[in-house]
């Protein structure tokens, strides 16, 4: 790839998204040893400098290793899966989603919560269908695996819903908690539906910063609503790095129309 130095974009981060897409199209695989920056540099007609930025880039995303005196290689990691069709459903554990995937796939997660209350905005009010300023429960949930943050989900529920039962409170990350069905559930109110709209985009500063995203990488922005009847019970704002999770669905087709 020859560097287009009018397209605005600095050389280094042209010369890593080169090597990212190399490494994701299997060009160069996983544990395989990436160019050194002196060979990038003649590669790509770059100062060293420039390609050793672009090293540094690729190892700070994690999506590389250096070996001392040997180099540095594509990160052996798995790749993830979340379901985009049948992901909610009342498991016999009742664990939330993330989690039961996690279990299936024999990933090493770990969940931090942040927890706290605040009066709703104009937004969340209305994808609750509160009033402008009631009070809700926020709780922001960073989900690592591997020891690398890969998704934050910050939730809302109204606490004229949830106050002065036993999930007024948002659990935290501790593994076994319950997810949102199943707690709505032990105070009666049954989730019958789960609207999702996801769509991709570029991480804000901050998100870049929890989910240690540099250079080009983007991310699945995904709003979520749960439903028990015409009651919304929980909103969500889900963030996640769109370079390790991929998302799957079955959909059956009937023999015929019905």
């Amino acid at each position: 790839m020859s560097i287009n130095e009018a397209s605005g974009v600095g050389a280094f981060h042209q010369v890593a998204a080169t090597l990212r897409d190399e490494i994701a199209r299997g060009k160069i695989r996983q544990g395989e040893r990436i160019p050194s920056a002196r060979e990038l540099a003649t590669q790509h007609g770059v100062a060293l400098t420039t390609a050793v930025r672009a090293v540094d880039e690729l190892r700070h995303e994690g999506v590389i290793e250096t070996q001392r005196g040997r180099g540095s290689f594509v990160r052996e990691r798995t790749e993830l899966f979340r379901r985009a069709d049948q992901r909610y459903h009342r498991n016999p554990a009742g664990l939330a989603p993330n989690r039961a995937e996690s279990a299936a796939g024999g990933w090493l997660d770990h969940v931090e919560a942040e927890v706290w209350r605040e009066n709703a905005d104009t937004d969340i009010a209305e994808r609750l269908g509160v009033p402008e300023g009631d009070p809700v429960s926020v709780v922001r949930y960073t989900w690592s695996v591997d020891s690398h943050p890969v998704q934050i989900s910050t939730q809302w529920e109204p606490l004229a819903i949830t106050a002065g039962t036993p999930i007024e409170e948002p659990v935290d990350g501790t593994r076994g908690n319950k997810g949102v069905i199943a707690r709505f559930d032990s105070i009666g109110l049954h989730i019958d539906h789960v609207d999702e709209t996801t769509r991709t985009r570029m991480p804000s500063s901050d998100e870049s910063q929890r989910l240690s995203i540099r250079g080009g990488i983007p991310v699945f922005s995904i709003e979520r609503t749960h439903w028990a009847g015409e009651t919304a019970v929980e909103t969500a704002n889900i963030i996640i790095r769109g370079d390790r999770m991929a998302l799957v669905a079955r959909h059956d087709v009937p023999k015929e129309d019905q």
